[in-house]
């Protein structure tokens, strides 16, 4: 598995390859030949218009229940909708869609489209990809644990704004849309995965904060918990998964 930034990272599991909200041509791009497109929700830094241009067209476009209409112009061969539950089988991957917790809709919270996130297995190992996660109910999140053998899950710590701004909200009255590191190791427990990367931090930055800060927190809060598995990429940088018999 490698991080691209932000959200973008690309599965290479055995017979197919997937990369997860791509943003950034150049990002895009750089992820190469891919089977399938997973976009988690339609969020414009998760389904950009723009970075979809930069990938074939023959590749299977996944997005959430409700956005087809906003990608239905880009000419990709095969468009596929999904809510929670759904499964599909592209060149060798099981794609299991699963539930997240995080606003629905594009420019304003609304029903649809829908937002969720993806179990990928292949080649004898899975990833868990959740998209934006916020501070709501993560019993979820246990469920999904109960259900697939996790090797590595990619959970936000951030946004674009810093660390202290997330911690705060979270105690806020609508306790905000995006989790800080404490929370998303709160739920990589939860999935009881082998491995934490974090994703969703240092490439959009508002420059309120030093942009390493998440995963300096995420590591403190691990150690202070004991907690093992915890695995900071660099952009481009890959995770290499143990494969299972």
């Amino acid at each position: 598995m490698t991080w691209l930034g932000h959200a973008t990272a690309v599965a290479d599991l055995g017979p197919g390859r997937v990369v997860f909200d791509p943003l950034l041509r150049s990002r895009a791009r750089s992820a190469g030949k891919v089977d399938a497109v997973l976009v988690t929700h339609s969020h414009v830094d998760h389904l950009n218009r723009w970075s979809l241009k930069a990938i074939d067209r023959d590749t299977h476009l996944v997005v959430p229940r409700g956005a087809k209409h906003i990608v239905a112009d880009l000419g990709f061969a095969h468009l596929t909708e999904v809510s929670p539950g759904d499964q599909l089988l592209i060149n060798g991957l099981e794609i299991h869609a699963v539930e997240t917790r995080h606003d629905q809709g594009r420019w304003r919270k609304s029903k649809a489209p829908e937002a969720l996130g993806y179990v990928v297995r292949g080649g004898g190992a899975s990833i868990h990809h959740a998209g934006d996660v916020d501070f709501s109910d993560h019993a979820v999140f246990s469920d999904i644990g109960k259900r697939f053998e996790i090797d590595a899950s990619l959970l936000p710590v951030g946004g674009m704004l810093p660390v202290w701004y997330y911690r705060w909200r979270r105690t806020a009255l609508d306790r905000g849309v995006h989790i800080d590191p404490d929370c998303a190791l709160d739920i990589y427990e939860r999935l009881g995965a082998k491995a934490l990367v974090p994703v969703h931090w240092g490439t959009v930055n508002l420059r309120l904060g030093p942009p390493s800060m998440p995963p300096k927190r995420l590591i403190k809060v691990a150690s202070d918990r004991g907690v093992g598995g915890v695995q900071i990429l660099r952009h481009g940088q890959q995770l290499e998964l143990a494969r299972r018999p």
